[in-house]
């Protein structure tokens, strides 16, 4: 029996993966996952409390890992939505007819800003940097490290991104502009 797939899960996978294939011209299922969490980032930024994002993250593979986007994705491959075309997929004319339907209405237009400027980041910023610095960041390299299979601890992140933001001088309500920051900063510890 497959489980019941949220508003959010469906809406975000499916978001992301239109952007994603359209700036790469295909995508790999675990960057749905990283973008994703990413995006969790930029919804703390905004000034949501992460207990309001409604995907958990364990790291699995080297990469975060939602059940929740896991299920969504998984309907959208069964209904036609995500094509496989073996090494990366892509999203269908159905798929993309989809996303245009639900991205204006309310209950995700706020999750649209959350996701369209992280995946954004991923073509300002040379996309396999964007990926290396995104896997590289601390709180999700100390889970990869502990290894002990349990979620994400999401709160350790947010104060230390807002902190190097707002020491930088960045204070905007575009989130582009964070995203972008936090990106170059991470590829600078790297």
């Amino acid at each position: 029996m497959t489980k019941q797939v949220t508003p959010e899960a469906f809406f975000d996978s499916i978001s992301l993966a239109h952007k994603l294939d359209k700036f790469l011209d295909g995508f790999k299922l675990e960057e749905i996952h990283l973008f994703s969490y990413f995006s969790s980032f930029l919804f703390c930024y905004a000034g949501n409390p992460i207990a309001d994002w409604p995907h958990k993250y364990i790291a699995i593979n080297g990469y975060p890992f939602s059940d929740s986007i896991n299920e969504a994705i998984l309907r959208h491959l069964q209904n036609g939505l995500f094509e496989d075309n073996g090494e990366f997929f892509t999203i269908s004319g159905r798929g993309t007819d989809e996303y245009i339907k639900f991205r204006d209405q309310t209950l995700f237009k706020r999750r649209e800003d959350m996701i369209s400027a992280a995946c954004t980041t991923s073509i300002l910023v040379p996309y396999n940097e964007t990926i290396r610095a995104l896997l590289n960041e601390p709180s999700f390299k100390k889970a990869q490290l502990l290894d002990n299979g349990g979620w994400l601890d999401q709160t350790e992140f947010y104060p230390q991104f807002k902190e190097i933001i707002e020491e930088m001088g960045i204070h905007s309500t575009e989130l582009i502009i964070p995203a972008v920051t936090w990106v170059n900063m991470l590829i600078k510890k790297d």
